[in-house]
């Protein structure tokens, strides 16, 4: 039987297209880490980064300088230094040759324009980049400017000491100040390129589609949210995705999915040489089979002395599902333990307490509502490897109340339940609590 890397092989040989999506991890391993405040931040902005508080390359980008010229200065010494000296890296040369002459289109978050200069076509860059400018005044009827040869001037008059106002780009239309075309009240995005990909997104969607994910994290879902939701409707597709310590794959691709949990140049090394020299790789992976209607019906009963009355819906992100949950002062939600990271948000009736015993002797409860004078909270996240119970509050008069919880990825819904005499010996203050709470025969 083939191994992941094989799979992986064959998913970029067979496919009719290729999608590649990015983000900043692809941005970091070509050497551009805009959040990252080190010696080079010093080495790009030079006198800027000791004259105003630039902690990152993204502060100087969205920094309000008092002085205009300043900001112009900044602006052309960052593309300079990553855009106009940049040349096409291995990293590059080597994603040209697993794309092959495929048809292709690039989906990214980065400002870089890395793709194009690196001599690919078909980019949609969907916060824009740093080498186009829009109208600040006009910014939709005016339209976008290649600021590519300006800045490059700038820098040129920046460096010899005769940069004057007279050199800051101004709209050609009306005279007004130009600003870069990022992500931001101006923004403008690049109207044919966006009709390009949906054309592109319409031709192959029904196809064999190859998602390539490189260096988006979990939280980050402007661009990782839809594409995992393109794959999850479109049954002949695939996903890769590559990100270092950090994979996300739904349950709902899980059996058309590989991730890479390596380096970029790692990940690409195995998809070239077939080897995946130890390499973090997860999938493809059986999908859970569906419960029969009986077995539902029993794990249904066996879960209601910890959440008695709740009904789930699909939740904000692909594969991941949102309970909620209703109580009462005779049906507490009995301590059960969290295998999984959870979020937790108030939702209607009267305040509920949470009670939390973590895996390290500690015990904390929050109270889920909307009176701030009683330290209530509207949300919460409970960490993984914690029991919890929840009980409604008298408040309002409402008789229940309701939270929704998040119910992670690749839950499988089991409940794992403590046992109350292993808990009292772990907190023996709380005894009381924990026997009005936990439930004498565990149900697994």
């Amino acid at each position: 039987m083939p191994n992941s890397i094989q799979i992986a092989q064959h998913w970029l040989t067979d496919a009719d297209a290729i999608l590649v999506t990015a983000s900043n991890g692809l941005s970091i391993s070509e050497g551009l880490n805009l959040f990252a405040q080190d010696a080079k931040l010093h080495q790009v902005l030079g006198d800027l980064a000791d004259k105003y508080p630039l902690s990152n390359l993204l502060t100087a980008l969205s920094y309000h300088y008092p002085d205009p010229l300043d900001q112009w200065r900044a602006y052309a010494r960052i593309t300079e230094y990553y855009s106009h000296n940049y040349h096409s890296s291995s990293l590059m040369t080597t994603l040209k040759h697993l794309l092959g002459n495929k048809p292709t289109y690039f989906w990214t978050s980065n400002i870089d324009h890395h793709f194009d200069l690196a001599g690919f076509q078909n980019t949609f860059e969907i916060e824009g980049n740093w080498l186009s400018g829009v109208c600040r005044e006009h910014p939709q009827k005016h339209g976008t400017v290649d600021l590519s040869a300006q800045l490059h001037q700038i820098y040129l008059k920046d460096q010899a000491g005769t940069l004057t106002l007279a050199d800051r780009p101004t709209c050609d239309q009306c005279g007004a100040p130009l600003v870069l075309n990022l992500a931001g009240e101006a923004f403008q995005a690049d109207k044919t390129r966006a009709h390009g990909f949906t054309d592109f997104l319409q031709t192959y969607q029904n196809q064999k589609l190859l998602v390539l994910e490189l260096g988006i994290g979990p939280q980050n879902q402007l661009i990782k949210a839809p594409s995992m939701q393109l794959v999850a409707d479109a049954p002949h597709s695939h996903y890769l995705t590559i990100n270092k310590g950090q994979l996300y794959i739904p349950d709902n691709i899980i059996d058309r999915a590989i991730g890479f949990s390596s380096t970029i140049d790692q990940a690409f090394h195995a998809l070239t040489t077939g080897q995946a020299q130890g390499l973090q790789i997860e999938g493809p992976t059986q999908p859970h089979p569906q419960l029969t209607p009986q077995q539902q019906a029993k794990q249904e009963q066996a879960a209601q002395p910890f959440l008695p009355f709740y009904m789930v819906n699909q939740g904000i992100r692909p594969g991941e599902l949102t309970m909620y949950l209703t109580i009462d002062a005779q049906h507490p939600a009995h301590f059960h333990f969290v295998e999984r990271g959870q979020a937790w948000m108030y939702s209607m009736g009267d305040a509920v307490v949470a009670h939390c015993f973590t895996q390290e002797g500690k015990y904390y409860q929050v109270q889920l509502g909307l009176d701030k004078t009683k330290d209530q909270v509207h949300g919460f996240y409970v960490e993984a490897g914690t029991f919890i119970a929840f009980e409604h509050l008298t408040g309002d008069g409402a008789g229940f109340s309701q939270i929704s919880g998040n119910i992670p990825p690749q839950d499988k819904g089991q409940l794992m339940v403590p046992k109350p005499d292993a808990l009292i010996k772990l907190f023996p203050e709380q005894r009381a609590l924990i026997e009005r709470l936990a439930v004498t025969t565990p149900t697994h």
